[in-house]
């Protein structure tokens, strides 16, 4: 595979000020519809869009917003007084959130503020399908202090936490605890309009709490993403679905995140449940044979991805390519290709 395409000064302060300008639209879109641009607008530049490119892709997106302003920021004399742990999950706190969220990264910088926030943002990271913890990535990644505090913001804020399972006994390898998974998950249903109320939803069923605790653990934290991400794009050749396709990014994400996060069981254990929830949710439905695509190779996925304004296709190449590069080819490209419909 190709090294990373290098990106210019240049392309680097369009991101910004795109990053900029994105910060005047709202974090969500119609009925609880994620705000992807800034994703976007950072995998693009991550693939080695041009300037135009990215401002072409901003100006296609941003037409879905309607006119539509963010929310401004909470007048708080003093944002560090907020406890902002206590307002995770409530509907109308996302201006106070990013009034706090504001004045810490200001305050305390990009890394130490993760350090500070993650350990109470990770028991909700399922929010918004996964995409508190899949902004936040890519705020660290373009380095960029105002995106990064809108990012954690809106993780407060849809923050949200599954059901914790019963404690089993029961300590199964991956190979055969992914293979029940997929297995035990045929069955299951829900009429979850969005990905995380059926993802509630599951945290409610017999396989949930049967296989949620049942993951013996891995070596270390990044050893049981690399697993999980693993099945996650394996599932997803075998049978293309939306919400496995934000297991990948999301766990990306996590990934990404590493540095900052507590290598730790109960960490392993939270992303089991979460992996259990979020397959179950996908609602899978199984192929006799899976999908027939010819490989191509990444310069031309990406240049495919590049050029689309599906924002889920230029996210989830980028994903598959910085997956790829970390872990080896595996079905990386395969998953990328299939998503670029070439």
């Amino acid at each position: 595979m190709r090294a990373h395409l290098p990106t210019s000064t240049a392309t680097h302060f369009a991101l910004h000020a795109l990053l900029d300008a994105n910060l005047q639209l709202p974090p969500e879109y119609r009925d609880q519809l994620t705000n992807h641009l800034p994703m976007a607008l950072h995998a693009l530049h991550s693939l080695g869009a041009s300037r135009q490119r990215m401002r072409d892709f901003y100006a296609h997106y941003s037409l879905r917003f309607e006119g539509r302003t963010a929310p401004v920021p909470a007048a708080v004399r003093n944002p560090q007084s907020i406890d902002w742990r206590a307002m995770r999950g409530q509907a109308d706190a996302y201006p106070t959130l990013l009034a706090y969220f504001n004045d810490l990264v200001a305050r305390e910088g990009m890394e130490a503020s993760l350090r500070l926030v993650l350990p109470d943002l990770m028991p909700g990271v399922s929010a918004a399908a996964f995409h508190g913890v899949i902004r936040t990535a890519h705020a660290v990644q373009a380095g960029h202090a105002l995106e990064l505090a809108a990012a954690l913001a809106y993780w407060a804020w849809r923050w949200q936490a599954l059901t914790a399972p019963p404690a089993t006994h029961t300590q199964l390898e991956f190979a055969p605890w992914s293979a029940l998974l997929v297995q035990e998950s045929l069955g299951w249903r829900s009429d979850g309009p969005l990905i995380s109320i059926r993802m509630a939803d599951a945290s409610q069923s017999t396989v949930y709490k049967e296989l949620a605790s049942a993951l013996a653990p891995a070596a270390s934290l990044g050893a049981r993403i690399q697993e999980l991400a693993g099945l996650a794009v394996d599932r997803y050749v075998a049978s293309p679905n939306f919400t496995v396709l934000h297991m990948i990014t999301g766990l990306r994400a996590l990934r990404t995140m590493l540095p900052w996060l507590e290598d730790a069981v109960p960490a392993q254990t939270l992303l089991a449940q979460i992996v259990v929830a979020a397959y179950m949710a996908a609602q899978v439905k199984p192929l006799e044979t899976p999908p027939e695509t010819a490989v191509y190779p990444w310069d031309a996925v990406v240049a495919a991805a590049i050029a689309s304004d599906d924002d889920h296709v230029v996210k989830l190449v980028h994903a598959c390519r910085e997956e790829a590069a970390i872990y080896g080819e595996g079905n990386y490209l395969r998953a990328a290709t299939l998503v670029a419909d070439l």
